[in-house]
């Protein structure tokens, strides 16, 4: 009798999505140290683990040392390349979902283009409410951190 195959679970990150037992962890690299403190608190609000990061070699620093849920990255900034830490991650996490946010709205059609299913684009200004609702979606939680079953995994 021939065994059912192992359902398929999706995978993002450190754990499979609403696998966890720990609160998301997530990445921010933004050198505007005033959006940086202002989305720290937000996602941390919402019961996510936030490091932070200045410059890209610092980000890529973190992401080497630990596992992220989800990288939140400027794209453009002195001292920071969205785009150089987008081309590391994917070097050993093809699947990690990468939310890039940039002030320059031109950008969302390059990303749109690249294909990568797992590389969102936030203009800057953005919604906080938008943002929040967005990371929580990715990280497989609700806005009080409390886990909820990925919105496209199958049987749901």
């Amino acid at each position: 009798m021939p065994s059912e195959p192992e359902p398929f679970i999706l995978s993002s990150g450190t754990f499979p999505v609403g696998q966890r037992k720990d609160p998301p962890r997530v990445l921010v690299a933004e050198d505007d140290a005033h959006l940086l403190r202002l989305i720290a608190r937000l996602l941390g609000g919402a019961g996510i683990e936030v490091e932070t990061a200045a410059t890209s070699d610092a980000a890529l620093e973190l992401v080497s040392a630990l596992g992220f849920d989800l990288i939140l990255s400027d794209l453009f900034a002195p001292e920071m390349s969205g785009a150089k830490i987008v081309a590391a991650v994917r070097l050993f996490d093809p699947l990690l979902p990468i939310v890039i946010i940039s002030g320059d709205t031109e950008c969302s059609h390059a990303i749109s283009a690249i294909g990568d299913p797992a590389l969102y684009f936030v203009a800057k200004p953005f919604a906080n409410d938008a943002l929040l609702d967005l990371i929580c979606e990715l990280v497989g939680v609700d806005r009080r951190g409390q886990i909820r079953p990925p919105p496209h995994a199958v049987g749901q």
